[in-house]
Parts: structure tokens; C-alpha cells; sequence
């Protein structure tokens, strides 16, 4: 999870915790520390995220900002890496804006709520019982 909001991220890992969601959950208030880490492990798929929850909203690096870089390392990786933008923006262009990116699964508005985290979270392991 990608916030510059701490109290988000407390928000979000007590939710994984009590619904048991996403067990190996790691959060960053800063999205270039994050490119620059996606920089160095692009090809270690081990150390690649599987999915990421993004801000738009950030100081420094703002979503769009992250979702600008991303792009340009994203057919570098050697597995899919799909990004829930949470954002408590109302504007359907950004909305529309992120929707555009072929990685960007869903925008969600905060907060996001249970249902539809577990439904991500379920979409996430079928896809992977499939390919594994």
C-alpha cells in the first residue's frame, strides 16, 4: 500500500488482519522510494509486489506521478503487477485518468470497504491457483 497518510495505512492492515486478507502486506508513505525499489528488482519476481494499493492525493510523488513511472517499467517485470488506486477524489476524470492504464484493476473510493477487499483479495488467489 502506497498512502501518504499513515492513519490509512493503520486503517487498511487492521482490516487485513481481522478479515485475514493479504497476509504479507508491506505499506509506504512514499511512492518514488517505491519506483526506485521497483527499478532494482524488476526481474526478481520474488521481491515484486503482486498488487498495489495507490493514493492519488500524495505530496512528492502523487499517484498520477506513480502511475507515469510505472508505466515505463511496467513490461520489464517478469509477472503481472496490478494497482487498486483508494482514492477519496469524487472527479471521474480521475477516475477516467487512471482507468486508462492497462495495469490499473479498479478504482476504489475511500474508505474502502470490506466486501470489496475480500473480492480482490479472492480474484487475486484464484488467478493465482490457476497459473500455479
Amino acid at each position: 500500500m502506497i498512502d501518504d497518510n499513515p492513519m490509512e495505512h493503520l486503517i487498511m492492515q487492521k482490516m487485513f488482519d481481522r478479515y485475514q486478507l493479504f497476509p504479507n502486506a508491506t505499506h509506504s508513505t512514499d511512492g518514488q522510494a517505491i519506483i526506485e525499489f521497483l527499478k532494482k528488482n524488476r526481474l526478481n519476481t520474488a521481491a515484486l509486489p503482486d498488487l498495489i494499493f495507490l493514493d492519488l492525493n500524495m505530496p512528492r510523488c502523487s499517484g498520477f506521478d506513480f502511475l507515469e513511472q510505472f508505466e515505463k517499467l511496467y513490461l520489464s517485470f517478469h509477472k503481472p503487477v496490478s494497482i487498486y488506486i483508494t482514492s477519496s477524489s469524487s472527479f471521474e476524470n480521475d477516475r477516467q485518468r487512471t482507468l486508462s492504464y492497462q495495469f490499473v484493476k479498479e478504482f476504489l473510493t475511500k474508505p474502502v470497504r470490506k466486501d470489496k477487499l475480500v473480492q480482490i483479495y479472492v480474484t487475486y488467489f484464484k488467478t493465482n491457483r490457476k497459473a500455479g
